[in-house]
């Protein structure tokens, strides 16, 4: 039977189950109240060059659940993959491999992470650990901190470790799930298909809104959801500040707890809204965007790591302050795609997390210290930078409509990933959750992407 849904939100995972949906023969409206696609995956213009929002690579590339997308969708995204994948800087200076499968791949990469030679056995059966992932639902309620320590305390793997976890979570490693780092490790690792989209992150949710139209299914932007409609504990509809749309179902890439907000609170019960309201949420990432008068930085990516105790590194986040030397994850978007600049022009993106919540002002001290680092890095930069952009938390919060300004959302902490993620299934007769707060395992984008493969096969089960 043709169902008529609405679904709130044209972020990935909004994006992606309605292009599905839309193709499985059901009438699907997308409302989304920006006048762009993609949510924390929108990109902007300025003077010819073309710049992602926030800091992004793709840790499974075309092999993972964008590319599962695209391929079912019928989309034209193409990825780019480089070997090395990136460039690490800072404590130690190599360049990490696109494929990490061999032995000798390993045993490179334990030399190049100055791991002790007493700690070689313990590195070894910790990365061949995680290679196969093993024990995953055993360790979703694991500390990853805890569960690397049962391997070594090489202080090196540590520090490896706690940057890649925050690059994955926008956790530390003192914060998040092991059975979700060993599950995403594995997944990147084994897949070898680190990459980026031809045409920037927001390739991917314009890819997935084409596929929406392409199969009967209708956008409409700058329409902001104020209701989501409850009759007799079902929703039966949306209320926009424009119109009413009816639907048999009503799918919300808003967020949990802007859902219930949505709904009303009144209409879920009491212990569902309690525990929603106290899930904990991933930091924020504040971004500097540089455009370049030339090509300075030779590399895909850049990853530095602080040489501070793994132990210490992220300390400032909980104590609300500012680094003395950030983390950094800094993509060179035109090194993957050229055509995001203009001829003879280079666009960098340095990225790195800060509190939830963050003020303003601590956003821009923490800027501040992240252009610091990268001039340290690449002194010849600041004498070609054209201009340069700032995102803040404030800048997420305005983009997703989450006062936390999280860089994914509820955080993937032990007690809030696997089984204790929040289903896609809501308490509410035909309301239905979507996106990276619901549902699925992964990283950011790819997180949402999964939530949506995951909700549209539930559906069509249902419905079936």
């Amino acid at each position: 039977m043709r169902k008529k849904i609405v679904v709130i939100g044209a972020g990935i995972g909004g994006a992606g189950c309605g292009a599905l949906l839309a193709k499985a023969g059901h009438d699907v409206t997308v409302l989304e109240s920006h006048p762009f696609e993609g949510g924390r995956c929108a990109a902007f213009e300025r003077e010819g060059f073309s710049f992602d929002f926030g800091v992004h690579m793709f840790s499974r590339g075309e092999k993972g659940p964008l590319g599962v997308l695209n391929r079912e969708l019928g989309g034209d995204l193409k990825w780019i993959t480089k070997d090395p994948a990136c460039r690490v800087m800072g404590k130690m200076a190599f360049d990490f491999p696109l494929d990490i499968r061999s032995l000798f791949r390993q045993l490179t990469l334990a030399f190049n992470l100055k791991v002790g030679l007493k700690n070689y056995i313990g590195a070894f059966r910790l990365f061949t650990n995680l290679m196969k992932g093993r024990d995953i639902e055993a360790n979703d309620p694991v500390l990853l901190d805890e569960y690397v320590a049962r391997f070594t305390d090489d202080e090196s793997i540590h520090l490896f470790i706690n940057c890649v976890s925050q690059l994955y979570f926008a956790l530390s490693s003192s914060e998040a799930s092991a059975g979700e780092f060993i599950w995403c490790f594995s997944k990147m690792f084994n897949n070898a298909a680190f990459g980026y989209p031809r045409g920037g992150a927001r390739k991917i949710p314009r890819t997935f809104i084409d596929a929406l139209s392409r199969f009967g299914g209708l956008v409409r932007f700058e329409e902001t959801v104020s209701r989501i409609i409850i009759e007799n504990n079902r929703a039966t509809g949306v209320e926009t500040d424009r119109n009413r749309y009816p639907a048999d179902a009503v799918i919300s890439n808003a967020g949990l707890n802007r859902t219930i907000t949505l709904a009303g609170a009144e209409n879920f019960p009491e212990a569902y809204v309690n525990t929603a309201r106290g899930y904990r949420y991933s930091n924020p990432y504040v971004t500097v965007k540089y455009a370049l008068d030339r090509p300075l930085i030779p590399y895909p990516v850049v990853f530095y790591m602080p040489d501070v105790a793994s132990r210490h590194l992220f300390d400032y986040i909980n104590q609300g302050s500012v680094p003395d030397d950030p983390y950094l994850f800094m993509p060179v978007p035109s090194n993957l795609d050229p055509g995001l600049a203009p001829v003879g022009k280079q666009l960098v993106i340095a990225g790195t997390p800060v509190a939830s919540g963050a003020s303003n002002e601590i956003c821009q001290q923490v800027l501040d210290r992240v252009h610091r680092r990268v001039c340290l890095l690449f002194p010849e930069l600041d004498k070609h930078i054209l201009w340069q952009e700032r995102s803040t938390r404030a800048d997420i919060s305005r983009i997703t409509g989450h006062p936390e300004g999280g860089a994914i959302g509820l955080g993937q902490f032990p007690d809030q990933t696997g089984r204790n993620r929040p289903a896609s299934e809501t308490p509410v007769d035909g309301l239905w959750l979507v996106g990276a707060d619901a549902g699925s395992r992964g990283i950011g984008t790819e997180l949402a992407a999964g939530s949506a493969i995951h909700l549209v096969e539930t559906l069509l089960r249902k419905w079936r």
